[in-house]
């Protein structure tokens, strides 16, 4: 038997055995075999070289510090680096072949917004999300994702998360402390209206009534009655102004009372249908989050009403799943949410839903009215 096969047959050996770096050496012949020998040869180095690649990417695949992941198109987790099973909590190989969906507790549409964008694109696509770790702990995290294909040219997805839970905890702060300083400011107003001006233009009416019941010239009193009446219609505007600056049923009654106060001493009460649900109990809350809520559906009803031309505006309460959430809707005439989306209004309201963890997502369609969904997690609020 020809030697030169036993010596094929050992270098397949260890080729199998993922050792590349010996070769067969050829004889003088240059016959059949010693094609096949060098046929061989080749293979081997081409084999290292895909190892050396491979070894090289995983090196760094399991190097970096953000986590990374690889997933099908149709959402499933093919592979994961070791920072994202340290982080996310999960064991080796464990989140393997499962649904990205155990990551986002369910709610893919991210991913879904994420696969849409890379259809229309090679280009990197990048998203702000929550990943939960195995405990439920979350992770705010700064997605970029694009385009991959495996060895064999199959479409995947590399998908990096960047855990920016402590950027997201420091911007909250922030908006938190320009909001607490502008309801500081609004309270101090509100009581300086109450306690200075509002006292003393009760004490003007006064005279002007008391001088008008000891006038006899009938001209006089029907000019001091009317300067009367005109000053009451003053004060019960400057009434006005202090609840909205800080309404006392807020603190005293909570916000639902608070919000049917509201309704009904709007100036547009009269014209406007206000609908107001609450199909459970409210857990209690904090002092910051009823304030916030509360601005939120005034600014909300004087856009319906102002630039929406409502006639209808409901607003409806609801406690579950340790949430707290809130719909707020009318038939106005709606809007485009992409032109108006840098207005103040709607910024102060991102603002104020952003700072207690919450989420907000509006919809609205021209000629068809406008609607809020706001949810907040109840580990903001007293339970």
């Amino acid at each position: 038997m020809d030697k030169r096969l036993n010596e094929i047959n050992y270098r397949l050996s260890e080729y199998s055995k993922g050792h590349f770096d010996g070769g067969l050496e050829m004889s003088e012949k240059l016959d059949e075999v010693d094609a096949i020998m060098n046929g061989i040869n080749m293979l081997g180095e081409d084999l290292k070289a895909i190892t050396i690649s491979r070894d090289y990417f995983n090196k760094i695949f399991h190097a970096v510090s953000d986590m990374v992941l690889i997933i099908t198109p149709s959402g499933l987790i093919r592979d994961l680096n070791q920072a994202a099973e340290q982080q996310l909590d999960y064991g080796k190989g464990a989140l393997s072949g499962q649904p990205v969906s155990v990551l986002m507790k369910g709610s893919i549409a991210c991913f879904r917004n994420i696969t849409r964008l890379l259809k229309k694109s090679d280009e990197t696509v990048s998203s702000d999300s929550i990943l939960f770790t195995k405990k439920g702990a979350a992770i705010h995290v700064r997605i970029n994702a694009s385009n991959f294909k495996d060895e064999n040219k199959k479409p995947l997805i590399l998908l990096t998360a960047s855990d920016i839970t402590f950027r997201v905890k420091t911007e909250n702060l922030i908006i938190r402390a320009i909001i607490d300083t502008q309801e500081k400011e609004r309270h101090r107003l509100a009581q300086d209206l109450h306690d200075s001006l509002s006292q003393q233009l009760s004490a003007i009416k006064f005279y002007v009534s008391s001088t008008a019941e000891v006038t006899k010239n009938k001209t006089n009193k029907d000019i001091l009655n009317q300067s009367s009446k005109a000053m009451g219609a003053v004060i019960a505007d400057m009434r006005n102004i202090c609840f909205n600056l800080m309404p006392g049923t807020l603190a005293e009654f909570g916000l639902v009372k608070a919000v049917k106060e509201f309704c009904h001493y709007s100036l547009f009460c009269k014209k406007v249908n206000f609908i107001i649900k609450q199909n459970t109990v409210l857990p209690e809350m904090s002092s910051e989050l009823k304030i916030d809520l509360y601005r939120v559906i005034q600014e909300f009803i004087t856009n319906a009403i102002k630039h929406g031309k409502a006639n209808r505006i409901q607003i409806a309460f609801a406690y579950s799943r340790h949430q707290l959430n809130l719909q707020l809707s009318d038939d106005g005439c709606g809007f485009d949410p992409l032109n108006a989306g840098k207005g103040m209004g709607l910024q102060n309201v991102r603002s104020r839903v952003k700072s207690h963890d919450g989420k907000l997502k509006i919809s609205s369609i021209i000629s068809k009215g406008t609607r809020y969904k706001i949810a907040i997690p109840v580990t903001n609020c007293w339970l």
